[in-house]
This record gives C-alpha cells, structure tokens and sequence, in this order.
C-alpha cells in the first residue's frame, strides 16, 4: 500500500513522503528513527484523558452493558494503571480537539475492550496491552483528511481508498513512537479492520491477532450506534448486535465474543451457552453499512 499523502509525527516532523510503498524495510526504517527520539511513559491515572475515559460509563447507550459481572471500579483500575508513552498522551489530547467523534469512540473500545478480557479467561492477556490496543487502535485517523471523514453523500473510491489507509498510518506511526516495544499493539492497529474470512482490510488476512479480535467487534459496535455526518440516525442496540451476529455467522468475527455482548446487553447477564438469540430483524442496514463500509 502506498502513502496518499506525506506522514508527519504529532510534532510534525516528517517520517514517510507521499506515495511511499509501505513495507517491511520502511517499517524497520521508521523504528530506527523512533530509537532517536526519547521516549516517556505516563500513568494514565494522572491525565485528562483518565477522567474522560471514567465517564463514558454513563453513556446512556451502554448503561445496562457495562452493569456487572466486571464492574467500573475493575474497568478504571485497569485502564488507570496503563503508563503510556508521552507522544500517544499527546496524540490523544489532538484527537480529542479535532477528532473528538474518535476521541471518545477509543474510549468506549477500550473499556469494553477490558471487560471482553476479563470476562473471557484473564490468564490469557496482559492487561496493558488491552488498555493500550484500545485507546491506540485509530490513532491513524488523525491523518486523514476531515473533509473525507466528514463528508455527508457517498464517498468515491478514491475517497475510501484514503480512509483504509488509517490502520497502516496507525500502524507505522505506532512502530515510531513504540520502536520494537509493545508489539501486540502496533498488530493490532494495524489489524482492526481484517475479518476472519478475508474479507477485511488492508492485508485481507485470515488469522488476526486475539487483541485485535477484542476492539475489532467493539468498533463496528459503537459505529453503528453513533450519529455520523453521513447518518444522521444512530442504530439502535439491538440492530447493532443483530448486524454482529451475522458477520460471525459468516465468520467475520468470532461468534463468542459476539455473543459475549449479547450477554451484556441482556439484563440478567445470560451464560452464552445457554442464549437464545432470535433470528427476527430489528432493522435494515442502510447500503453505507453493508460490508463494514463505515467511517
């Protein structure tokens, strides 16, 4: 995949040109730039950020899905004790400011992110870098174009040839910041877009990372249930769990974890192997949606 235009750090400082072939030696080349750059690393708890991230438990779209068996309490000390590098804190503080859409789409990803992971088997993932996936995976949003992302009809090929090109910026950006750290978490942004069956974007690969598989559903989740420039109507709910139920029918995502947020969704916090799940539909999906086609 090429550039489509040139790529600049937060402090704008040029790393790639425009139409750059991103691959595996520019990525090397982009870490080593990064080894030049000294990096900080923050505790969350102590940033404007951490006092966002609390309050989107009183998204009244999710009341009653972040409402036990993981508590807000468990959420927020996870996602508190994430010490992240200096540059992401301020790669954030400039989402929120001109982004702000995204800025708190990553929040709403990371928390349920967490409860994802712990309400599957905690064992199996380090925390941080679930908190770190999360608040990172759209970092590569802040370089496209906003009259693309806010663009009301229909966007040309072109047009969304520029916006799937933000999992690779982000991906690229983040081997910059991270250098050969945290590993996990630059796959992951580079991943959020790919489905189990191929289907996806930018690689089309059919194995993806078990961090990505978090944010992944999480992310077309809250998309379809957020007014956008191009809807002005927001999903509701159930549609949007409806709409995740048959992308794991058709192996897009795994049908677990969709399932699992069924189980949140659900008052009385359902086991998932004993879930009756209707096949009625609640809603249409307008064309904008079919096939992930969102912004």
């Amino acid at each position: 995949m090429k550039l489509k235009t040139d790529l600049y750090t937060v402090y704008g400082d040029l790393l790639l040109e425009k139409d750059t072939e991103v691959s595996a030696a520019v990525v090397r080349k982009i870490r080593q730039k990064g080894e030049k750059h000294k990096q900080v690393r923050v505790a969350l708890k102590n940033t404007d950020i951490f006092a966002d991230f609390q309050k989107v438990f009183d998204d009244k779209r999710y009341i009653n899905m972040f409402k036990g068996p993981v508590s807000k309490s468990e959420i927020c000390n996870i996602a508190g004790k994430l010490r992240m590098e200096n540059d992401l804190i301020f790669e954030l503080s400039y989402m929120k400011n001109n982004l702000p859409y995204t800025y708190d789409h990553v929040l709403i990803v990371t928390a349920f992110s967490i409860k994802l992971a712990l309400t599957f088997r905690p064992e199996d993932y380090d925390m941080e870098v679930v908190s770190h996936c999360g608040f990172t995976h759209d970092i590569g949003k802040t370089r496209i174009f906003i009259g693309i992302l806010n663009k009301t009809s229909k966007l040309t090929r072109e047009e969304r040839s520029v916006i799937e090109t933000h999992p690779v910026i982000g991906y690229l950006l983040l081997n910059y910041y991270l250098k050969s750290d945290r590993r996990d978490c630059t796959l992951a942004n580079l991943e959020h877009h790919e489905r189990l069956d191929g289907s996806g974007y930018p690689n089309r690969i059919k194995r993806i990372h078990k961090y990505t598989q978090l944010i992944s559903p999480i992310d077309v989740m809250d998309a379809l249930m957020t007014r956008r420039s191009y809807r002005t109507k927001a999903f509701s709910l159930r549609a949007a769990l409806d709409y995740l139920i048959k992308q794991a029918d058709m192996n897009r995502f795994d049908k677990n974890t969709i399932l699992t947020l069924i189980s949140f969704a659900r008052k009385d916090k359902p086991d998932i192997r004993k879930m009756y799940i209707s096949e009625e539909p609640r809603e249409a999906l307008p064309e904008e949606l079919t096939h992930d086609k969102y912004r």
